[in-house]
């Protein structure tokens, strides 16, 4: 069974990006003062050169979805980036690998999730590992309130994926259901806008039914299993 350590509140970034420009000012040149009287006008010095425009500065790097394959940062113990409305968390953990071992080898655990709720309180979230034997396991919290007896189901926009997955604990923070999803269903995922989860609320004749968005999945998805090996 996978820890639950890694379920926690969202981290809300936020990147601020700035175009500075170089300005350009012209002087107008100021007309000369007429003659007086019969007095030969004195030859006037030519006007210095203006000078030539700046050149604009270089344009920065704009991030593409080819960071999602790029490797460990450099002295870094975590790592939290954003994809979309996805959010990837990494962390080393130092293990041996023999008790005669002096060097321990630092193995990262990497997950994609992502959180929602109101008023500063979380009342959903999902977490997904990267795939591992043809499964990416997991846990999804639902809100308190549900019944418990029918567990969960899901849909990939209209599509019915699998058969759904029955709760294994509630707390004061909500219930936490476990999920595998195959490969086949995390591809999917990459392309498809919504993944929906649909819950039983006590003598409720329609299901609960909460939209998870899948923009950024699959970078999100790329970019854990590339610092997890």
């Amino acid at each position: 069974m996978l820890s639950t350590s890694l379920i926690r509140p969202l981290a809300a970034l936020a990147v601020a990006l700035v175009a500075l420009g170089p300005a350009l000012a012209q002087e107008a040149e100021a007309p000369d003062a007429p003659a007086e009287g019969a007095a030969k006008a004195k030859p006037r010095k030519p006007a210095p050169p203006k000078p030539a425009p700046a050149k604009p500065a270089p344009a920065k790097p704009v991030a593409t979805p080819a960071a999602a394959t790029a490797g460990w940062p450099v002295g870094a113990s975590s790592v939290t980036e954003v994809y979309g409305d996805w959010t990837v968390t990494c962390a080393r953990s130092a293990e041996t690998k023999t008790p005669d071992a002096k060097t321990p080898d630092t193995k990262p655990e990497c997950a994609v999730m992502q959180a929602q709720g109101s008023k500063g309180r979380r009342e959903f979230a999902i977490e997904l590992r990267p795939p591992a034997e043809g499964r990416a396991q997991g846990f999804i919290l639902m809100p308190l309130g549900l019944a418990i007896e029918p567990g969960i189901a899901f849909k990939l926009d209209e599509a019915v994926l699998g058969k759904g997955a029955p709760y294994l604990s509630c707390s004061q923070e909500g219930c936490l259901v476990p999920i595998g999803l195959p490969t086949l269903a995390t591809d999917t995922m990459k392309t498809a806008k919504n993944l929906l989860v649909s819950a039983m609320k006590p003598d409720a004749k329609e299901p609960t039914v909460i939209t998870v968005p899948l923009a950024g999945f699959g970078d999100a998805l790329a970019r854990a299993a590339a610092l997890t090996n």
